[in-house]
């Protein structure tokens, strides 16, 4: 009955030529048509489109769509739709004039929200794609942006040092907060709304309230820049990855770190509570995406399979599926059932792998945190420089047309400009 089932169902698809297009580049064999459902964990669906690093991917609210955007050094400045069962491309939406760093769906999955490096804040028609508000007031590049739980405003957190709130109907920044004394990487709503969290290159988390914006409190710990919060689902904690290659819990109560957890062996650029509150999943330079335990901060499994940084994850809904942004270029899909179900067959623990960084990655890892309190300007200038050369020796003149290099030498001149500023 098995064999004749998947005949059937063989001779329904070589008959609809819509469905062959759409699925012509999966095979046909039970592994792969496994694949286009979810991967597991060695096999993970793979989402291609993107001509740049993926910065952040988010799932709609019924998690039947993906939202990616992208940017880095070859311009994609796209925010691209996904179907999640069949993997098609279904919009790009193009409007940005820079990189684009985050994505968020709105409550009912009506809109999408996108912060760039154009230093706006974009609101998007997800059925038709067109940009219908654009929303100016940050003066730097704007990195995260988050819609509130009833849907009627959007915060958005910038290398201005500030966390901003929006009127999603009238675009009117009804509220700043001051604070950070470096740039904003990420900001979270807390599930009730009545909160914000935000992470820092000034290695801090803060609690904010909406409605007064006062700070009403700071959290102290991590030993590097954090790239990363999220509240879990019930707003009793806050989850936070650092560039001190840590992922940590926090009591938001107190502002206790009740919990830290260790693995990654590069900073981690993004974290993830699963809708049940039972998991953390967190992506990072190393490459790989990790499955902790938030009760007893083990390490459940580490996901391997981007060729590149791994710089934004996101639970699915209905917690089946992970999905992952990298610097890879692609978006992938992972599902977490049949993780726990490998874990549970596989008696020998996971062993993280130890990723070296190529000299273009450090390059780009000096680029994008090129921060006062981190790294100094002329000294990073100088560095970033010495590593491009040696990438291309024989290109010290820059007439070429290979990309990498134009990209470096082109954040080199970028950084000397910003040292003068400093000046």
């Amino acid at each position: 009955m098995a064999v004749s089932t998947k005949r059937k169902n063989s001779s329904k698809s070589k008959s609809n030529s819509k469905t062959r297009k759409q699925f012509k580049k999966f095979s046909k064999t039970k592994k792969n048509v496994r694949k286009m459902k979810g991967g597991n964990g060695n096999d993970p669906k793979v989402f291609k489109g993107h001509t740049d690093d993926v910065n952040c991917v988010s799932f709609s609210p019924d998690g039947k769509y993906i939202c990616s955007c992208s940017g880095s050094g070859l311009w994609d400045k796209t925010v691209r739709l996904w179907n999640v069962d069949t993997g098609e491309n279904i919009r790009t939406l193009n409007g940005h004039t820079s990189f684009v760093m985050s994505v968020s769906f709105s409550p009912d999955g009506k809109y999408i929200c996108s912060g760039s490096w154009d230093k706006t804040v974009r609101l998007w028609n997800v059925e038709s794609g067109e940009n219908i508000r654009t929303l100016n007031g940050h003066t730097n590049w704007v990195e995260s942006v988050s819609f509130s739980p009833n849907g009627k405003t959007i915060c958005s957190g910038s290398w201005d040092k500030t966390v901003r709130l929006w009127n999603v109907d009238t675009g009117e920044n009804i509220r700043t907060l001051n604070g950070h004394t470096e740039p904003v990487f990420s900001v979270s709503f807390s599930p009730d709304g009545k909160y914000i969290c935000s992470g820092s290159g000034d290695k801090t988390v803060r609690l904010w309230n909406v409605d007064t914006a006062e700070n009403i409190r700071t959290l102290n710990g991590h030993a590097g820049f954090v790239k990363s919060v999220s509240f879990s689902p019930g707003g009793k904690y806050i989850c936070s990855g650092s560039g001190d290659k840590t992922v940590k819990l926090w009591n938001v109560d107190t502002g206790e770190n009740i919990r830290t957890l260790n693995g990654h062996t590069e900073p981690v650029f993004s974290v993830s509570f699963s809708p049940d509150g039972k998991y953390v999943c967190s992506g990072s330079l190393d490459k790989t995406v990790k499955l902790w335990n938030v009760d007893t901060a083990e390490n459940i499994r580490t996901l391997n399979g981007h060729a590149g940084f791994v710089k934004s994850v996101s639970f699915s809904p209905g917690g089946k599926y992970i999905c992952s942004g990298s610097a890879d270029k692609t978006v992938r899909l992972w599902d977490v059932e049949q993780i726990e179900e490998e874990k549970e067959k596989s008696k020998k623990p996971h062993t993280t792998q130890s990723h070296q960084l190529s000299q273009e990655e450090e390059a780009r890892i000096y680029f994008e945190f090129q921060l006062s309190g981190i790294i100094d300007q002329n000294d990073l200038a100088k560095r970033y420089r010495k590593i491009a050369l040696k990438v291309h020796p024989d290109k010290k003149n820059n007439k070429t047309n290979n990309s990498d290099f134009k990209e470096l030498s082109r954040h080199y001149e970028v950084l000397q400009k910003i040292s003068v500023k400093k000046k």
